[in-house]
């Protein structure tokens, strides 16, 4: 993305450990819509439900590329680098001050004239640095746990001194900062965060679910690639899951990113809730050119059971549990038009779902799971048999 010479160029340093949190988002997108250029500069970085637009800009966290940028950092200010250097030892954040050489480097590049940090922890011992390294003005939210159980307090104290602007959201952290840190009042803005009003289009789409392995064969390319020939914009892709195969980079690259919600890696209720949640299941399973195949995904079978209505694909044994509705493998036509037919017809997905219930109830009851038992006993029964006759 070109930024606009006339908007104001802000750095945003946040967390990003299980995506973007919501009000982060919500805060960020109310600014860039009024004249105010992002870039996202996250301490930690990882999927999650609430991920930035495709074009913010993002400086994704890298070790290796921080460590070698640090040589370059020091012939730059040799004075400067090891006096910060000596600083962050004593303070215990010699992290923050190399992430920040890195960030700095990066900000000064794209022209960044104000550094916000959200959160008064590492978040703000980073921007601190980079506005000693950039003199660059610096702001920051604080929240409640960094005043009362801040992990480094001298450090914070330090850093909240060097702001410009402090942001909380209660006349009683205001007073809190000042009783505790003996920060300026006068720099202290109590701005409410912005609530989490109701996200129409969130409301009104139509949520598919794909709960699988990031591997090839559960075809999270054939469902991005389905929706993409949609180019429907009440559709939403929740994604399930993890593995070796870079599913967040397939889906960027076909176009849907913005699309689409990674979840991470769920389990217990929280899955519960997830199948609950969406509205139509997909599992498009394709046999891969290595021969790996599926044998009936449990992951099905776990969002029959929630009533829900699937689209999934004819292959190994999906057809003898799934009657409907099935496509061939890696047909991606076939999948969007399956896909929109239930995305249009609330009622037919109902009754899909309950269809899908029964036969779960019918053929996988604890009556099924039971005929293990026959299985031991009348295992045990020959075993018995079998040494009997072999002593006589």
């Amino acid at each position: 993305m070109k930024a606009s010479m006339d908007n104001l160029r802000v750095a945003y340093i946040v967390s990003m450990k299980s995506g973007l949190p919501a009000w982060n988002f919500r805060e960020i997108d109310i600014l860039s819509r009024n004249g105010v250029d992002i870039w996202l500069y996250p301490t930690k970085l990882s999927s999650g439900t609430t991920m930035p637009k495709p074009e913010w800009q993002v400086r994704r966290p890298n070790v290796l590329r921080t460590i070698l940028l640090q040589p370059k950092a020091f012939i730059a200010n040799p004075a400067k680098y090891l006096k910060l250097l000596l600083l962050a030892i004593k303070m215990r954040t010699v992290v923050e001050f190399l992430l920040a050489e890195d960030y700095a480097q990066d900000m000064k590049a794209n022209s960044i004239e104000h550094i916000h940090c959200h959160f008064g922890d590492r978040k703000l011992f980073t921007g601190y640095f980079c506005h000693r390294i950039l003199n660059l003005p610096l702001s920051v939210t604080v929240h409640a746990y960094e005043i009362t159980m801040n992990p480094n307090p001298e450090m914070f104290k330090l850093a909240a001194a060097a702001c410009k602007t402090i942001v909380v959201q209660s006349e009683f952290n205001k007073k809190e900062i000042v009783k505790r840190f003996g920060v300026d009042e006068a720099k202290i803005r109590v701005i409410r965060a912005h609530g989490d009003v109701c996200d129409e289009r969130l409301r009104r789409s139509v949520k598919l679910l794909i709960a699988a392995g990031f591997t090839e064969k559960k075809g999270h390319d054939i469902l991005f690639k389905a929706v993409k020939k949609l180019a429907r914009d009440d559709i939403i892709v929740w994604v399930a899951g993890d593995g070796k195969l870079d599913v967040p980079k397939m889906a960027k690259e076909i176009g849907v990113d913005d699309q689409v919600r990674f979840l991470g890696s769920l389990g217990g209720h929280l899955m519960q809730i997830v199948y609950e949640s969406c509205d139509i299941f997909v599992h498009p399973s394709r046999t891969t050119a290595s021969g790996d195949r599926e044998g009936i995904p449990a992951a099905i079978m776990e969002a029959m059971a929630h009533r829900k209505p699937v689209v999934s694909t004819r292959h190994a044994g999906i057809p003898e549990l799934l009657p409907e509705i099935l496509v061939e493998e890696n047909d991606v036509d076939g999948l969007a038009k399956a896909i929109a037919f239930l995305a249009d017809n609330p009622e037919v997905r109902k009754e899909m779902g309950e269809r899908n219930y029964q036969i779960i109830k019918r053929d996988f009851s604890d009556a099924a799971v039971l005929e293990l038992k026959s299985i031991f006993a009348s295992a045990d029964r020959f075993e018995a048999t079998a040494t009997s006759a072999v002593q006589s």
